[in-house]
């Protein structure tokens, strides 16, 4: 009786067991197998695979490795091997297998029992997430390169487009300077290029619809995440699209989701939410919140976490990247992420992407091109060029000195603003560059207006995106340069900006 009763028990788990359970004879033969074998298989009948070798399955790379280890696990040893192997239909699987004797006795001819278990779309999420952070790290080098790279460049063909004023278009060595800057302008490009791939991993951009995205994520989660973890999904009815690529939202939920997993080791409530919201700053938004009721996080970990390479984490389980990804693909969708959370209270990490506005929605017109040979115009009006760079001032100085401009410098913030202070009735605009030592471009701009809230200012960067510009624009700057610019150029650009406006 107690014989029966164990084995209806063993039959019972055998067909219940959701992931592959195999008998195999001291042959190599399959003999039996449960309905999740049959799946792994891509078998309808047990017919179709009993009787035949499990190395049959197996890519011809493993089948050795696979040997291999039935002989240890023979011998004794107990462990997993990781292998490749093809269903009847072709389907090509990465599986996890693990083995046991089932003979009394161990030896050659030992039958055993072996588990498979399906890790082909876990090893692609962790391919993705790799990837993402590989792309992230080749971003972070690329706008760290970009911006010492683009002010030399932004010296060299600023001094050459001078030179060749001085000379005239008649001189020898015209053709020689000709050729310098379009070699220099080639090297921008290159650099704009290098940008792109720390910007964008896949392909680009275009409208985006965030449920459907969010609703598979949460799927793959709910199948493959700890039981113990609840995965929920909220959304709001009619939300709107935003300008992305399904692969950068995508890599953004999986990053968050893997944190909130991990910071729930006894599991938990892990809630994905999506909702329409208006900030002043960023106007209409969709807002992707990942929340879960883990460990939480004090203030300093919260401040530390968009580091590169910094972790929470155990050794081998994370190299600090995940959360420098996230904060890179907002930057890219010109969005936002905050942080909320509190040790033992869990986190809630929230991202605020821009709404897309319609391609025939009508937009803020640009200042009319002037003409190209526009002789200078300045009229000894005062030029404020904020930049931490010697060689862009010195260009500048002598641009702007040539076409009319006086010129006054200064080489952070700090600088800048006491000069403002000192010679504000005369200053016209502000030249300030984004990405400066100690205080931002941005945070100088917020001194300055505080000072005189209608002051022109022309942004300058070679290391944001031209979307990042247009953004600066529209929270008050007057216009932004995209380094490296030319001489004519900045004239342009200032001409314009300091244009009197039409009575409204």
């Amino acid at each position: 009786m107690a014989e029966r009763m164990s084995d209806i028990r063993w039959k019972a788990l055998f067909e219940a067991e959701p992931d592959a359970v195999l008998i195999m004879a001291g042959d190599g033969a399959l003999r039996e197998l449960n309905p999740a074998g049959l799946i792994l298989f891509e078998a309808e009948r047990t017919e179709e695979v009993v009787g035949r070798a499990l190395t049959e399955f197996l890519a011809p790379p493993h089948r050795e490795a696979f040997q291999s280890y039935v002989e240890r696990v023979r011998g004794g040893h107990k462990g997993s091997l990781e292998l490749e192997m093809t269903g009847l239909k072709g389907s090509a699987r990465r599986v996890m297998v693990w083995a046991a004797l089932l003979d009394k006795k161990p030896g050659r001819g030992a039958s055993l029992l072996v588990g498979a278990r399906d890790v082909t779309e876990q090893r692609e999420l962790e391919a993705d997430l790799l990837e993402s952070r590989k792309m992230a790290a080749v971003g972070q080098l690329a706008a760290s390169f970009a911006h010492d790279f683009n002010n030399l460049l932004n010296g060299l063909m600023g001094s050459l487009w001078l030179v060749a004023t001085k000379l005239g278009a008649d001189h020898p060595a015209a053709p020689l300077v000709a050729t310098a800057g379009k070699a220099g302008r080639k090297a921008a490009e290159v650099v704009r290029q290098l940008l792109a791939i720390g910007r964008k991993s896949k392909g680009e951009l275009y409208p985006v619809a965030l449920q459907p995205i969010a609703e598979e994520v949460v799927r793959r989660l709910r199948r493959r995440l700890d039981p113990r973890i609840e995965v929920t999904l909220e959304a709001d009815p009619g939300l709107w699209t935003v300008q992305s690529h399904p692969g950068l939202i995508r890599t953004i939920l999986l990053n968050l989701c893997t944190n909130a997993r991990d910071a729930m080791p006894q599991g938990g409530r892990l809630t994905v939410q999506l909702r329409n919201v208006k900030r002043e700053d960023l106007g209409e938004c969709v807002r992707l919140s990942v929340s879960d009721t883990g460990v939480g996080m004090d203030a300093e970990l919260s401040r530390r976490i968009f580091e590169p390479f910094f972790t929470t984490k155990e050794e081998r389980r994370g190299v600090g990247l995940g959360m420098t990804v996230v904060q890179s693909l907002v930057n890219r969708l010109a969005g936002a992420i905050t942080v909320e959370s509190e040790p033992g209270r869990g986190s809630r990490l929230v991202i605020d992407v821009p709404r897309m506005v319609a391609k025939d929605a009508p937009v803020e017109p640009l200042p009319a091109e002037p003409p190209v040979h526009a002789a200078p115009s300045g009229n000894g009006q005062a030029i404020l060029v904020v930049d931490d760079e010697e060689i862009l001032r010195v260009v500048a100085r002598a641009a702007l000195e040539q076409a009319g401009y006086v010129v006054l410098e200064a080489e952070d913030g700090p600088s800048a603003l006491e000069v403002f202070r000192r010679e504000r009735a005369r200053i016209a605009a502000v030249l300030l560059d984004v990405n400066m030592p100690g205080q931002s471009g941005e945070e100088i701009f917020q001194d300055l207006r505080a000072l005189d809230p209608n002051v022109p200012v022309i942004f300058s960067s070679g290391s944001i995106s031209e979307m990042k510009g247009v953004l600066l624009t529209g929270r008050g700057a007057k216009a932004f340069l995209h380094k490296p610019y030319s001489a004519r150029e900045l004239t342009d650009t200032l001409r314009q900006v300091l244009q009197p406006q039409p009575n409204r």
